[in-house]
């Protein structure tokens, strides 16, 4: 075979390259392993968990009305309203997402922004919750507490505006790797948590 003289020019013209050392190579790996951040996974179970432990006293933090301020991040256009069993009309705010890969943050907010923009939100959520609410209700250990009801329900909505959020992201090319993370917040007109 003749050797091509472009094939001979672009050899020269390659810049200088060593063999990497293993142990660099093992120190650079480690580095980005302890740099990743894991996605965080919504785990129904400790949330379930978590709202057991508020209903049975632990939410003594909490003001008793709806006068809150809302947390820094909440935007009143990343919305959904819904009617809580006793509390009635509540809205949910979810806030403060944040992208895994920082250079993607500017795209993920214009993603969320359009979803909710242009998303029938209610009706995407609309399918999630009765799935997310037999969760929450399979454990009745505090079936007493008059508040569980609407605890579980805003649980249940939350949940499922994740899911439908996820599902929305997900045709906007965000997977749920690529958020890290996010929170969310709700207000009744009679929310009760003491």
């Amino acid at each position: 075979m003749t050797p091509d003289p472009l094939d001979s020019i672009l050899e020269r013209s390659a810049p200088a390259t060593s063999e990497a050392d293993a142990s660099d190579l093992r120190a650079m790996i480690a580095s980005a392993r302890a740099q990743v951040r894991r996605p965080r996974r919504r785990r129904l179970g400790i949330v379930a968990g978590a709202l057991a432990l508020a209903l049975a006293g632990g939410a003594s933090f909490a003001a008793a009305s709806s006068s809150w301020d809302w947390n820094a991040g909440m935007n009143p256009n990343r919305s959904h309203t819904y009617t809580s069993p006793t509390w009635g009309e509540c809205e949910l705010r979810v806030g403060n997402i944040v992208a895994a890969n920082p250079l993607r943050q500017f795209e993920l907010d214009r993603a969320i922004d359009d979803w909710f923009a242009t998303a029938d939100v209610a009706a995407e959520v609309e399918p999630y919750i009765a799935g997310h609410l037999a969760v929450l209700e399979g454990d009745q250990s505090d079936a007493t507490d008059p508040r569980s009801a609407d605890a579980y329900y805003w649980v249940a909505v939350d949940e499922a505006l994740g899911d439908a959020m996820s599902a929305g992201l997900s045709e906007r090319g965000f997977d749920n790797a690529s958020i890290s993370t996010g929170s969310g917040q709700v207000h009744c007109e009679g929310e009760q948590w003491k």
